[in-house]
């Protein structure tokens, strides 16, 4: 995240909570309650909470950083409204995008917490936060996820190894042979610095 906001790519206000003494001033920092608490290592939604109120948020933050697990702390986009947008990109083009909806009691939209999927027409100011994203991070193919904000698209997470099968089902479309088709005009032959002949 540090990396995106240094280019100035649209990030929700995010703080690193590393004390939990410190707490309330992270929360009013994020402009919080609520807020969205995450661990650095979760994945598919696990270990992402909604902290409603200052006590909550307090709380889950004092009980994480007892466990000495590495936490963030940001603003609650309430007006995405449960959905983000999953942007694949490739070689530097957006090749595919997806709207992922959450359940009605559930603020996550990961398909494999059992949500939703669209295809969505992006704009391109998404399309451009996307692919600025993907460069910005050194990844040729990677999955973009943003919010919909009133100031604009902001990134919440750039996924170097992300799952197509969704957005492959939800837009009808082989995304894979993309991939391998950017692999196949981007590589030099014999220079994959593997060793041996097999």
């Amino acid at each position: 995240m540090q990396i995106l906001a240094k280019y100035g790519i649209g990030l929700p206000l995010t703080a690193y909570a590393n004390d939990p003494k410190a707490a309330e001033e992270i929360i009013k920092a994020v402009k919080g309650p609520p807020v969205v608490i995450k661990l650095l290592e979760g994945t598919q939604g696990i270990g992402v909470v909604l902290a409603e109120t200052m006590s909550s948020a307090k709380s889950v933050i004092e009980a994480f950083r007892g466990a000495n697990v590495n936490i963030l702390v940001q603003e609650f986009i309430a007006e995405a409204g449960g959905t983000d947008i999953r942007a694949l990109v490739v070689g530097g083009k957006v090749v595919g995008a997806m709207k992922r909806k959450g359940a009605p009691d559930d603020f996550r939209s990961n398909l494999h917490r059992g949500r939703s999927a669209q295809v969505v027409k992006i704009t391109p100011a998404e399309r451009s936060t996307a692919v600025s994203a993907a460069r910005r991070m050194g990844l040729n193919v990677c999955g973009v996820d943003m919010l919909r904000s009133n100031h604009g698209p902001v990134v919440m997470e750039v996924n170097s190894s992300p799952s197509i099968e969704g957005i492959e089902k939800a837009m009808g479309q082989d995304l894979a042979t993309k991939i391998i088709e950017f692999i196949e005009h981007n590589t030099k032959a014999r220079k994959t610095k593997t060793k041996g002949t097999g």
